[in-house]
């Protein structure tokens, strides 16, 4: 934050000086330089900013930001470890385990189900590519703390050529009220869904 505010001042000090015309021609154009530098590491200083927010917010509980927060998939704090899904699993019927990864105690995950056939295609219901291959939001809840899963079965209808399956998670809560949000969960979905890999 004091960063902006010095960056800001320097902008202020070089529009005051232009304004009142009290600069030269060498130090209006060494100001000008000086105010693009400026506003090209205020868009630096923002961007890191931002960043550093998504990571840190899932430490911090949600009352106290005000709202949840948004990351990226690469922040997520839990993994899946186990997904079995179709026959091996008990008919039409997925099982999902989602390791805590993350320092704090997890209460509830907020997920999709992406399912494939043997071959890694989609194993859209009724055979229908217009039904589609990923479930509903599915949530699985507990107390998982740090290293620790949360697992859950659910039984599919109309999908008894799914395989093979991934999970994209939407959302994480954590016991402390912070929410952590997926906020590439449609375009990582999107992108998953075509074929498992």
């Amino acid at each position: 934050m004091k960063k902006y505010k010095g960056i800001l001042f320097s902008a202020l000090v070089c529009t005051s000086l232009l304004a009142s015309g009290c600069a030269n021609d060498g130090q209006i154009k060494k100001l000008q330089t000086e105010n693009a530098e400026l506003k090209t590491q205020v868009e630096s200083l923002q961007k890191e900013n931002e960043s550093l927010e998504n990571k840190v917010a899932m430490y911090v509980p949600k009352d106290q930001e005000g709202k949840s927060s948004a990351h990226t998939a690469s922040d997520q704090p839990v993994q899946a470890t186990r997904i079995e899904i179709g026959p091996s699993a008990g008919g039409a019927s997925v099982n999902v385990s989602l390791k805590n990864t993350s320092g704090k105690n997890i209460d509830a995950i907020e997920f999709v189900v992406l399912q494939f056939d043997n071959f890694g295609k989609p194993s859209n219901r009724f055979n229908d590519t217009s039904y589609g291959n990923v479930t509903s939001k599915l949530t699985v809840q507990g107390n998982a703390a740090p290293g620790a899963s949360l697992k859950g079965g659910w039984t599919l209808y109309n999908m008894e050529k799914s395989r093979k399956a991934k999970v994209v998670v939407s959302q994480v809560h954590f016991t402390d009220g912070a929410v952590w949000d997926n906020k590439n969960f449609d375009s990582d979905v999107e992108r998953e869904k075509q074929v498992y890999e």
